[in-house]
């Protein structure tokens, strides 16, 4: 069956409590109801059964007595290992990666009386399509029975349609571009919110929240980046404020100042940037050498350590939002971070909770399927609020989630801190 198109009626509540402080205009001539500084910290998480749920996935990190020795079933992972967006995809990676180790290290799984060893093969799409569609079909010849990916949704849509033809389940981590879950491919899921989604609650976050109605709005023309401006630039009329100018500018593009200099004119309060940390940094530093006062808000693409390195000193008050709740909302979000330091030596980049959710996801289904690419496809498809890391799980007839989760950050001190959350029921 072809699911339906649409993502039917979003209830949104903002969870936090805010208090005004003093602020003036963006432009420092006229005063303004922008109150950039007007937001305190996401509170921490208390226990719930969602955490009592979660630590049975924690736990099944710790190594178990034997490793699994049976036939080998792979599981692919498709995303971004290459080029300048490496971590994105590496992290995805390591959580997956994760997931396979759990399962391993307790024997395998047994299903009708055949156990089997996981196995990730994993191959790198570089965040292009063309290489997405080549990475699918080699995860095709390599007789997947499932896969966890894409990273971005350029290469993720490209990946999805060689997937649904061979009738393999995709679970994506991050894409968020509306168009990978609206295509009518029964195969495709994604275990974040979507950018028609994210856009709106942005757009409130500054005029609503900020009170800042003067918006300018640049992007950076990728499918991801142009989708969530465009989403931004449609709701920000919506809640009475006005987008003084839009501006775009190419992926490999490092002078910002034409595009600057044009948002300047128009004396914004705001500047909304669709795209990635490697231009918004950038274009950061370079709109304040132009004097630009205006406070830049960002998606999940800019919301990463890479950011802050790349807008150095001028990173403090920046906002960004992501998809998922904040790590301090996340039950038991510290004892996974701390496994995946110990086998990584790394910190988590971003949506490794979400790929090691999804990785668990699809392991389910195998449990209920075997081997079986329709028997797996159907367990997925039935999830109803599986718990995971980054939240609980149930998913729509479009493949998208049922609970979309977002969470507005600010720098603050050289680090990110979570202001806002944001829930979308969607039905």
């Amino acid at each position: 069956m072809v699911r339906a198109r649409g993502l039917g009626v979003l209830a949104a509540a903002t969870l936090l409590p805010f208090a005004f402080a003093c602020g003036g205009s963006s432009t420092g001539t006229t005063a303004s109801t922008c109150k950039p500084d007007s937001v305190a910290q996401v509170p921490s998480t208390t226990a719930s059964t969602a955490a009592l749920a979660y630590t049975a996935a924690v736990n099944s990190l710790q190594s178990a007595p034997h490793q699994a020795t049976g036939t080998v079933l792979k599981i692919g992972f498709i995303g971004i290992l290459s080029g300048q967006y490496t971590s994105y995809g590496v992290d995805e990676q390591r959580g997956a990666q994760l997931a396979l180790d759990a399962v391993n290290s307790a024997g395998g799984i047994t299903v009708g009386g055949n156990t089997y060893t996981l196995q990730l093969d994993s191959q790198d799409d570089a965040a292009d399509p063309t290489k997405g569609a080549q990475g699918a079909t080699k995860l095709v010849d390599d007789k997947v029975v499932a896969v966890i990916g894409g990273t971005f949704s350029g290469a993720t849509i490209a990946e999805s349609k060689i997937f649904s033809d061979n009738g393999i389940t995709q679970i994506s981590p991050s894409a968020t571009n509306p168009k990978y879950t609206s295509q009518g491919f029964k195969t495709a899921f994604r275990v974040v919110g979507r950018d028609d989604q994210q856009g709106p609650a942005d757009a409130d976050f500054i005029v609503k929240t900020l009170g800042c109605t003067k918006v300018g709005v640049m992007d950076d023309k990728s499918q991801y980046g142009q989708g969530l401006a465009d989403a931004v630039n449609t709701q920000v009329p919506v809640d009475a404020g006005t987008v003084v100018d839009r501006e775009h500018v190419d992926t490999n593009q490092t002078d910002f100042s034409a595009q600057l200099t044009t948002m300047k004119g128009k004396s914004p309060d705001v500047i909304f940037y669709g795209g990635y940390s490697a231009q918004f940094g950038p274009i950061v530093q370079q709109a304040r050498r132009l004097g630009i006062k205006a406070t830049f808000v960002s998606g999940d693409g800019s919301q990463d350590a890479d950011a802050i390195k790349l807008a150095g000193s001028d990173a403090n008050g920046l906002f960004a939002s992501n998809a998922g709740p904040a790590p301090s909302l996340q039950p038991g979000y510290a004892d996974f971070a701390a496994k995946y330091k110990a086998k990584y030596n790394a910190d988590i980049f971003q949506y490794a909770p979400q790929a090691f959710d999804a990785t668990n996801i699809i392991i389910e289904a195998i449990k209920k399927g075997g081997a079986d690419k329709a028997a797996i496809l159907a367990a997925v498809t039935a999830t109803n609020n599986y718990q995971g890391v980054a939240q609980g799980y149930t998913f729509t007839s479009t493949g998208d989630v049922k609970v979309s989760i977002f969470t507005i950050y600010k720098v603050e001190s050289g680090a990110w801190k979570a202001v806002k959350a944001v829930n979308l029921n969607v039905s």
